[in-house]
């Protein structure tokens, strides 16, 4: 096939080449950091799940489901529970814990980690590869997914876009762990522009179905490797067919220079934000606006008249104020400045159904506005900035701004961060010993022999 007058790029077949960088990439071509912020992103994705899966009743379900309906074979594991499933099963399970309590990463455009680690870590498991090896599909899945999504994206995109271009990061990750050859690999991505997709209404709705957005795409990419390396006849125009994904999703938008210029030069994967708080990366800037401006004045929260936020855009669903689920109260501004004011904090236990429902976090729910900073915006690129301006009841006016939130790529996590991160949502589950040695395998995953002798750290012994 040569592509001419089938595609949107003038006959280059862009799928082709992209397919060829990914089965050709060795450990060997990769920098070390890189590696080793893959196993920063696996720790991290581990915590996620260990949290959702043994303490969220979505989390539990979705576990439950994927043991009972996974055709008896024992391949992968179910983080937090210790059930062996089928790879595929194993993936929709853990891609959902692991989008399951709004800590994913943001990066590569998107929210990179539920997608770029869920379908590698259950073939990884099951195939019995190295830590190296997975790691290196980690930071394929990563590139993958930002230059898709820097190629093609456009602000009209009418589908979740974290589930729409993950499942091609986990299909890409997962076709290099399987070592298929590049025509094999570039059938598995063709399959995965037919797989993709996802819907914002679990956002809307506060339903569960929002973090199945990252267990559809796992499966998916398990699938659409496996089914390459099977033979199956896929698209070899995934991206730039006629019909294909750039046509179908973006309205045939596709740059192959964005794309394809310079892989391997720099990595998605190194520029990732990893996220401190529990909630939408928008609400970061203003809540620790609104925490520096309570501590630096000993405010308490009924001092509060109004908290005035400013941030660099305001998208309806995060400017809500009706609240009333956890789902939610992590993708809302006045939930979180207002359990920030009440409670001084914004951890995992600030996001739970009693505090939704807390009369106190209600009341000053009403008393908060939220506007639009592009000024800020413009003194922050690449960062998401935000403001509080706090009016209080003897008439004084306190303002803050933060440029760049604890994790951002401007204002990196410090390793002791990042640690107590990972155990307050681990240790709840497995206990402090256990989820102590799990971190230090984990960050050390390039090291690890044989990525199944650590599935048993994913559940308590």
């Amino acid at each position: 096939m040569d592509g001419h007058g089938e595609t949107i790029t003038d006959g280059r077949m862009v799928t082709r080449e992209l397919a060829d960088w990914v089965a050709g990439l060795q450990p060997s071509d990769v920098p070390d950091e890189v590696l080793n912020e893959a196993g920063r992103a696996f720790t991290d994705f581990l915590g996620e799940c260990l949290f959702v899966g043994g303490l969220k009743e979505w989390g539990q379900s979705i576990a439950a489901f994927c043991a009972k309906d996974g055709g008896g074979q024992p391949e992968a594991t179910i983080i937090a529970t210790g059930e062996r499933t089928l790879a595929s099963r194993a993936a929709m399970a853990n891609g959902t814990m692991a989008l399951g309590f709004e800590y994913a990463d943001f990066g590569s455009g998107s929210r990179p980690y539920p997608f770029a680690v869920t379908a590698p870590l259950a073939l990884a498991e099951s195939r019995h590869r190295s830590g190296e090896e997975l790691a290196l599909a980690i930071a394929i899945g990563y590139e993958v997914m930002g230059r898709v999504f820097r190629a093609t994206f456009t602000r009209s995109i009418p589908f979740y876009v974290p589930s729409v271009y993950g499942t091609l990061a986990g299909t890409a990750g997962s076709a290099r762990l399987l070592g298929l050859s590049a025509h094999e690999t570039n059938v598995a991505i063709g399959l995965a522009c037919a797989f993709t997709g996802g819907t914002f209404q679990g956002h809307e709705e506060g339903a569960w179905q929002r973090s199945l957005n990252g267990g559809m795409a796992g499966e998916r990419a398990v699938t659409a490797a496996l089914l390459a390396q099977d033979g199956f006849r896929g698209t070899e125009l995934g991206l730039e067919g006629i019909q294909g994904f750039a046509k179908m999703y973006t309205d045939g938008h596709l740059d192959p220079s964005a794309l394809l210029d310079g892989l391997g030069d720099s990595w998605f994967i190194t520029g990732r934000w990893v996220k401190r708080y529990p909630m939408n990366t928008t609400l970061h800037a203003p809540v620790e606006a609104l925490l520096e401006v309570m501590r630096t004045n000993g405010l308490h929260h009924s001092d509060i008249v109004e908290i005035d936020a400013a941030w660099q855009k305001v998208e309806p669903f995060l400017a809500k104020r009706s609240v009333s689920t956890v789902v939610s109260a992590q993708a809302s501004l006045p939930f979180a400045l207002a359990v920030a004011a009440v409670r001084g904090k914004v951890g995992v236990d600030e996001f739970t159904e009693d505090t939704v429902a807390d009369p106190v976090v209600q009341e000053l729910i009403a008393k908060t506005v939220v506007h639009q900073d592009l000024e800020l915006f413009q003194r922050a690129k690449g960062s998401m900035p935000g403001g509080v301006t706090v009016r209080t009841k003897d008439g004084r006016e306190l303002s803050a701004e933060v440029l760049h939130p604890s994790g951002s790529p401007g204002n990196p996590l410090t390793e002791a961060q990042f640690k107590a991160k990972f155990i307050d949502m681990a240790e709840r589950v497995l206990g402090p010993d256990q989820a102590d040695e799990l971190y230090r395998r984990a960050r050390d995953l390039r090291f690890v022999g044989d990525v199944a002798d650590l599935a048993p750290l994913f559940s308590p012994k």
